[in-house]
């Protein structure tokens, strides 16, 4: 098994963590709690377990940290990756820009991960045009099929929506990426969403299974469990491995953690 090379870069350098360790060196965030309330939320299932939520609902209502506005960002070597447990929103806007502005002033490089509100998108490009330079935009597009978005990400910017945010920071010449972890679907789905979306894209797009389903996913709605079990078969080893060969020589896919898993099981595939 040959893994693809990452591309020689702070943001897209190989490093050996999982989960949002594989992208950034350091985790931001300014605020808790998300409107969209994407079904399959890691951090509404850690802020349940941890009891900074006392139910799913609660989730569903930003809570800014006001503290992290005063926070004084040295310059460092590492990347910082904002936010990771939240999303920037019309409502947390003015309160992420600020952050981000203490982040980029003394030279960071800051990965901003969205599934972005477009006007939101319009906004961080004219305010932070000056630290172009020290940005990535990571873009979470899991499908461009409306439905299966709407079924998933309730609250979440519709496909068509993120799509002209990608589009829009790569015309104001800002570099740009892609997350497709979690795959709302299938192995076709996720291969016709990275030809839509690369066209776009100026670094990479990063594919991965949809992780831990039964624990975050509230399975005592019927339509869930269906929805569930219907992707943990469109999911299967075979199926991955079936998109590891359709999409391997593709220059700007990254495997996440969760399909690299999958590929060593199996010595004989190459990705």
């Amino acid at each position: 098994m040959v893994l693809k090379e990452d591309t020689d870069n702070d943001f897209s350098k190989d490093r050996q963590g999982t989960g949002t360790y594989e992208w950034a060196d350091i985790n931001a965030n300014a605020c808790l709690g998300c409107p969209h309330g994407c079904l399959y939320c890691y951090a509404r299932t850690n802020a349940l377990r941890y009891k900074r939520i006392s139910s799913r609902d609660e989730w569903l209502i930003e809570r800014l940290n006001l503290k992290i506005l005063d926070k004084k960002w040295p310059k460092s070597n590492k990347v910082i990756m904002f936010p990771t447990t939240h999303d920037i929103t019309p409502t947390n806007l003015e309160h992420c820009i600020k952050v981000l502005r203490n982040m980029l002033i003394p030279g960071n490089k800051v990965l901003i991960v969205s599934k972005p509100h477009l006007s939101c998108i319009q906004r961080l490009c004219s305010e932070l045009e000056a630290y172009k330079d020290q940005i990535l935009f990571r873009f979470t597009i899991g499908s461009i099929d409306e439905g299966i978005c709407s079924f998933w990400e309730p609250g979440a910017p519709s496909p068509a929506e993120r799509y002209h945010a990608l589009e829009y920071a790569f015309k104001q010449g800002f570099q740009t990426s892609v997350s497709m972890e979690p795959m709302l679907h299938d192995c076709h789905d996720a291969i016709v969403t990275f030809w839509f979306l690369k066209r776009y894209v100026t670094d990479t797009i990063w594919i991965g299974k949809m992780n831990k389903l039964r624990t975050r996913v509230d399975m005592s709605s019927p339509d869930n469990e269906f929805m569930v079990k219907d992707l943990e078969n469109k999911q299967c080893d075979k199926e991955i491995l079936r998109l590891v060969e359709r999409l391997k020589d593709e220059p700007k896919v990254r495997w996440k953690d969760s399909i690299k898993a999958v590929i060593k099981q199996y010595p004989e595939v190459r990705a």
